[in-house]
Formats: structure tokens, sequence, C-alpha cells
């Protein structure tokens, strides 16, 4: 029997590229570099429906047309699996976080890992990556990803949906994949705690424009593939922050760091 595609999502700058490289390290699990493409699909698809009524003679369903726009992210996850020999595919895409519900329309089928991180570090992170002012970003980021955390459990069983916090998955690694792996029905396997020796595909950056071999980077913008596990991007915040955006963080992020549990 096929089993479902896999989506990782999250906040960006959460570990979703951690996870991803450590599904891709799976021999049954294919998982490239990050598409962006849900969130084009996303708006041809509201513009379609906005003339909906033009279409009708047509005769053809909108469940029937969501389906049919899944077939195209398809096109690319499918064929890398069939070209890296493996049975299952999942995508990586950390804004998909906010895309969920329409995901869901897309795949009736699909499961969901999210991988949640302290937010501070979330933020902290923006700043390393993008500079100062990208802090803001982070924050409404962020808060809006939790904020869209009720509603998610509420909808989605627990075989579909799974909360990874970025913590434990560094910290213990090999009893968060084995959760993952139960979630997902597949085997678990030393491999996954050994991703940097795997070769994964190349990851994009949008910033010029080219294809980056992980092996071959001086300065990795995220946990490059190329390396281990490693726990030293937790609580970076305390270090990387000066004294007044920690007192900004910490005061835009309280609500959802309580809730969340991140003291």
């Amino acid at each position: 029997m096929k089993k479902p595609p896999i989506f990782i999502v999250g906040c960006p700058r959460s570990g979703t590229t951690l996870a991803r490289v450590i599904l891709d390290s799976h021999p049954n699990i294919c998982c490239g570099p990050e598409t962006h493409i849900i969130k084009n699909l996303k708006q041809f698809n509201n513009k379609t429906l906005e003339n909906w009524k033009m279409l009708k003679p047509f005769q053809f369903s909108k469940k029937d047309f969501y389906l049919k726009q899944g077939e195209l992210l398809g096109v690319f996850t499918e064929n890398l699996m069939r070209i890296k020999k493996k049975q299952r595919w999942c995508e990586k895409t950390p804004d998909n976080i906010f895309h969920i519900n329409f995901i869901n329309k897309l795949f009736p089928d699909c499961q969901f890992l999210n991988i949640i991180r302290d937010g501070r570090d979330v933020v902290s992170s923006f700043k390393n990556r993008f500079g100062r002012l990208s802090m803001y970003t982070g924050i409404k980021k962020w808060n809006k990803a939790m904020d869209l955390l009720k509603n998610y459990r509420k909808e989605f069983s627990k075989d579909r949906y799974l909360e990874v916090r970025y913590e434990e998955l560094v910290t213990n690694p090999e009893k968060i994949t084995k959760k993952m792996m139960q979630f997902l029905n597949e085997e678990w396997t030393p491999d996954l705690l050994k991703h940097h020796k795997f070769k994964h595909e190349y990851w994009f950056n949008p910033k010029t424009k080219e294809n980056v071999d992980f092996e071959k980077e001086k300065k990795p913008l995220r946990h490059s593939p190329s390396r281990p596990i490693f726990t030293s991007s937790t609580g970076r915040w305390k270090k990387d922050l000066n004294i007044l955006e920690k007192a900004i963080v910490n005061l835009l992020l309280n609500k959802n760091l309580k809730k969340m549990n991140y003291k």
C-alpha cells in the first residue's frame, strides 16, 4: 500500500532543514530542497476560484481541481523520488506552516511534521542570517505560527499531525527520531543519526539565485547537512541579542513563549 506524502513545516529558522536531511537519510524517504511551489499554487488557486462560476460549463469539481494542483507538485517530488530509488516523498518549505489547510485539500491523506523552536532563538537566527531589521519579521512569523497551533491540533488527528521540538531533537535525537518514525509508520534506522554522512541535494540560495553544495559551504546559513547534530544553537539568543533586543523580543513573544512553556 502506497504511503502518504510528508510535509515538514515550521516557522522559518526553526530547524526544518535539519528535519529534512534526517528524513532524507531514511532508505524509504526522499526529501529534496525547498520548492516554494505551494504558495504559488495557492495564488493560482485563489485567482481561479474568484472566477469559478465562469468555469461551470466544464463540469469540473473543486475537489478534483485541488487534487490536480497537487499533481503539479508531485511532478517534481515524485521524479526526485524515482531518481533516488525511494518509495515515499517529503516536501520541506518552512512557510508552508501558513498554508496547511490548503495543502490538506491537495493531499487529503498527507502527514505533517511541525518543527517548533524557542521563538527567541528563531528571532536571533533571523538577525544573524538577514540583519537586525529582520528581527521584526521573525517575531511576526513566529507568533503567527504559534497562534495557528490551536487550530491544527484541533483539526488533524494524531496520525496526521505531529509537533517536534527542535530542542528535544538535538538533545535526544534517537528518542525523537524514533517518535517521528512511529508517527510516519516507518522503521527506525541508525542512518537517521548520520545524515552528515549521506549526500543531499543542493540547497537553493534565493539571494544569489544559485545552488549551493553543502560540502563546499564556507559559511553555512543554517544547520549545515555536512555537520552532525549539535546543540550549540539552543539558547543562542542569550549571547546573540543585546539587552535592548532581549527586552523587545521577550515582550513581543511573551504570550506565546508562556503558552509553549519556554521560560
